[in-house]
């Protein structure tokens, strides 16, 4: 099977926030299974990975850090 037409508008409706509460869901699971044991590393690198970028007080936060 062949793409003969372009692909529709709306066909990837992940917004990158949804991505972000994606991945931070899945990695606070990971870390409650005891799958990883930094959270803020752990969603630094899942976020390099994913092409998302986020500045460091964004990755404490969405880690539930506050920093002063």
């Amino acid at each position: 099977m062949t793409m003969n037409e372009p692909i529709e508008d709306g066909h990837n409706d992940s917004t990158t926030s949804a991505r972000i509460e994606g991945i931070v869901e899945q990695t606070r699971g990971d870390l409650a299974a005891g799958h990883v044991s930094d959270l803020v590393e752990a969603l630094r690198q899942r976020f390099t990975d994913a092409g998302i970028s986020v500045t460091e007080a964004q990755l404490h936060s969405l880690a539930g850090e506050t920093r002063s």
